[in-house]
């Protein structure tokens, strides 16, 4: 696959929250996003108002950089975004180390998982890829100047955060997340190019989605189009296309899901698009 053939996701980057739902639940943006039963009542009332079969968290794809030690602005209108990188200088890569899931943030949203399952909803977990994570903890021109002059902290840190992504997988799907949502926006084929991707990022994801592969009970992972197609862009990663039937796109993949115990992964597509085709991508990691 040529990298001109990646997948064009049009769904918006940025799900802005109503006024009137914070109003409704009369607590600070801020203050939901740190506190898990807060989490799980928005995203119920979000869900309500996007007319979606499942609750979604988290709210933004800083959670994991948050937890590395970078710095989060919340805003619910332009959606959260890094105020300050944990690295400023290569050399504090060293500082870096696995994260604790049983502290901070990423833990309320692990909690919140269970609050929402507990009352009988269906959860999709989003998981930020490895090179995304990494270019929240420190300014992506740092990144990338490092990857051709310090590669081998780079090397370093990518382990450290692939590690930790497997393990909060992981635990999202002990806490019965239905669906894992994998997503890698920085770290596709056609941002990075063919040969960093080869090298680095495709491999480091690649790595991510073996180590769960066999662990995975009856969630399934979705991985955001770009990432499928790149993955397969590069030979780590074959497509198949399976007809099912399903009002949406997540009633196809509890359908599937019940048809075929085999499917691990499905991509080539979007969470956030309507689907209309009654067709599922099965990705099977080489």
């Amino acid at each position: 696959m040529e990298v001109t053939k990646i997948f064009k996701c049009t769904g918006n980057e940025v799900d802005v929250i109503p006024d009137e739902i914070l109003q409704q639940l009369n607590i600070s943006y801020e203050d939901i996003n740190k506190n898990a039963s807060n989490m799980a009542s928005l995203s119920r009332l979000l869900k309500e108002e996007n007319k979606k079969e499942y609750c979604k968290l988290p709210f933004c794809h800083t959670v994991e950089a948050e937890a590395f030690g970078s710095e989060v602005i919340f805003n619910e209108k332009l959606g959260n975004r890094i105020g300050k990188y944990k690295i400023d200088n290569i050399s504090l890569i060293e500082d870096i180390s696995k994260v604790d899931l049983n502290k901070g943030r990423i833990a309320e949203v692990l909690k919140a998982i269970d609050i929402l399952k507990k009352n009988g909803e269906d959860v999709v977990l989003d998981v930020t890829g490895p090179i995304s994570i990494a270019t929240s903890i420190m300014d992506s021109q740092l990144f990338y100047k490092s990857v051709r002059k310090e590669r081998d902290k780079i090397d370093s840190l990518l382990e450290v955060i692939e590690n930790t992504i497997v393990e909060y997988i992981l635990e999202g799907i002990k806490q019965g997340a239905n669906i894992i949502s994998f997503a890698d926006p920085a770290g596709t084929i056609d941002i990075v190019g063919p040969k960093i991707y080869k090298e680095l990022s495709g491999r480091t994801a690649y790595n991510i989605l073996k180590k769960i592969e066999n662990q995975m009970g009856n969630t399934i992972v979705h991985l955001c189009g770009k990432t499928s197609t790149s993955l397969e862009a590069i030979g780590l990663l074959e497509s198949e296309k399976i007809k099912v039937e399903g009002k949406d796109y997540f009633k196809m993949i509890h359908a599937i899901k019940s048809e075929r115990e085999d499917i691990k992964f499905i991509g080539h597509w979007c969470l956030k698009l309507n689907k209309f085709n009654n067709e599922i991508i099965n990705c099977r990691i080489k």
